[in-house]
């Protein structure tokens, strides 16, 4: 082993450049204590590299970067060494099962101040050699911003659009650069990263990093730097269900949110009693809108009600999320418009009436509405129309 690792350390201060190329860019990647970082290392071959793969993480000092301090973590001949370095053993992983394919990215589990300094990914086949550097930064501290949606189950039946909610406010009024990260996780803890399912960075949207969601979600919000990182999910599929985590990094905070998606196969046996219907009422009056329900005796679990406002043509798209019921609290800071104005009519939302009042209505409320609720196998939703005159 100490033959083969001289070998390949020979091989990278030699540094020829050849016909692998590396894709992902220089970049800076910026993380709280005890999260899990991502750092990213995507490369492509071409037929003339013949030699074997070894792809090399290493961590970098000096006022260029001119000294290897570790060897982080090694593939070669098709296996993995990841117990070089002591500080990071057993923290430490290759993200992709399948590295040749193309993917030697790493993620650090539990990452750690001490962790922030410069990576360097080193891919060899020879004759090619291609290498690229992150820049790790650990804080200790979740300052600057904060996301006001609560953690939560957010159920959907099979084909519908399903909306997973992310609000957050900036604490200073020194707004940096905005990185919003959605992303799929697995394990016992949500340990592990599966999936980056869309990104937001450097006011561009990115949402073609998850082949199977590629062309179904999609951010909701039309100004995501006013507070709403909320995405959508179209044609939801059984598969889709699982851990999401929201992810909005403003430096120096960094803060995120876990929510579950719960896929159900079958429209059940919850009922909404009231008709789709339109409610017009005058500026500065309250407005009602109803929503009666009924559950039947096989639907056990949590009552879950979401009310929210749509817009598209075929009121496709979730404008808002404004008011929540879910484990017996209610919620209903999300949208600033109507903070203080709206309610829940009923003391007892469980009973079956998830009716709502909006206080002192403005024209701007006018548009779509639809009352959901979700327990257990059953979802039911129901559309009012608000009409304001005035």
């Amino acid at each position: 082993m100490a033959l083969l690792l001289g070998f390949l350390f020979l091989c990278g201060v030699a540094d020829l450049i050849g016909s692998v190329s590396i894709t992902t860019p220089e970049q800076t990647v910026q993380e709280a204590r005890g999260e899990t970082v991502h750092l990213p290392c995507l490369f492509t071959l071409s037929p003339e590299d013949l030699g074997p793969l070894d792809i090399e993480w290493l961590q970098l000092s000096g006022p260029n970067n001119e000294a290897m301090d570790h060897v982080v973590i090694l593939y070669t001949v098709d296996k993995i060494y990841s117990d070089f370095h002591q500080d990071l053993k057993g923290r430490v992983h290759f993200t992709s099962k399948d590295i040749a394919s193309g993917d030697a990215s790493m993620k650090i589990r539990n990452v750690r101040p001490a962790d922030s300094g410069t990576y360097q990914c080193r891919v060899k086949k020879a004759p090619g050699v291609a290498k690229t550097t992150i820049q790790l930064t650990v804080v200790d501290l979740i300052g600057s911003v904060s996301i006001t949606t609560p953690e939560q189950t957010v159920q959907e039946a099979r084909g519908e659009t399903v909306h997973l909610p992310c609000m957050f406010t900036f604490i200073s009024k020194d707004q940096g650069l905005l990185d919003i990260e959605w992303l799929r996780l697995s394990g016992p803890n949500n340990e592990a990263i599966d999936s980056v399912v869309i990104l937001y960075s450097a006011d561009k949207t990115h949402d073609d990093v998850y082949p199977d969601l590629k062309g179904r979600v999609y951010f909701t919000g039309n100004d995501i730097r006013s507070g709403d990182a909320s995405i959508n999910i179209t044609n939801v599929q059984l598969s889709d269900a699982g851990t999401y985590q929201c992810k909005v990094k403003t430096y120096p905070g960094i803060v995120n949110r876990n929510l579950q998606l719960a896929v159900t196969n079958l429209i059940g046996s919850v009922s909404i009693t009231t008709p789709e219907q339109t409610v017009q009422e005058a500026r500065g009056e309250t407005i009602h809108l109803p929503c009666m329900f009924t559950l039947s005796p096989e639907d056990r679990g949590p009552v879950f009600i979401d009310w929210m406002q749509l817009t598209g043509p075929q009121n496709e798209v979730v404008n808002r999320m404004f008011i929540v019921y879910l484990a017996d609290k209610i919620y209903k800071d999300f949208y600033q418009d109507m903070k203080e104005r709206v309610q829940f009519t009923s003391n007892d939302v469980r009973s079956g009436d998830a009716s709502i009042n909006i206080a002192n209505v403005q024209l701007s409320d006018a548009g779509t509405y639809q009352c959901g609720v979700a327990h257990a196998l059953g979802t039911a939703k129901r559309i009012v129309q608000v009409t304001v005159v005035g």
